[in-house]
């Protein structure tokens, strides 16, 4: 699994403190950035036009492979802990400020990344 979106610009949306609140991630969301760190290479925009679906019930859905197309999900505060439909996992600290949210997370597989999203509705 290999999950990401990001880039250096957006670091002080992720450092903004703003309570997390699920219901705000619900929804249809874009990736417009990624970063995919895996055994110290680094790779940007490989999950760039990738659409993730965070539904109300606990599960998501995808248009890549990367992330499963379905899984589920659990939150802690503004951590998510996903579980895809493929036997991946990934963890991601979420943050949102308007229109975007990042994750920067952790994969199953060693992958770290940051992804920023664009919401589509």
């Amino acid at each position: 699994m290999f999950v990401a979106c990001s880039d250096d610009k957006n670091e002080e949306a992720s450092n903004v403190s703003v309570p997390f609140n699920i219901n705000d991630a619900i929804g249809t969301w874009m990736c417009i950035q990624s970063l995919d760190t895996y055994q110290g290479q680094s790779r940007e925009g490989l999950l760039v036009g990738v659409e993730i679906t965070v539904k109300s019930d606990g599960t998501y859905t995808s248009t890549s492979t990367n992330f499963g197309y379905t899984g589920t999900y659990t939150t802690s505060g503004n951590i998510i802990t996903a579980k895809s439909s493929n036997s991946g996992s990934f963890v991601v600290a979420v943050s949102i400020s308007g229109d975007k949210m990042t994750w920067d997370g952790t994969a199953n597989n060693g992958v770290t990344f940051r992804y920023v999203f664009q919401k589509e509705s």
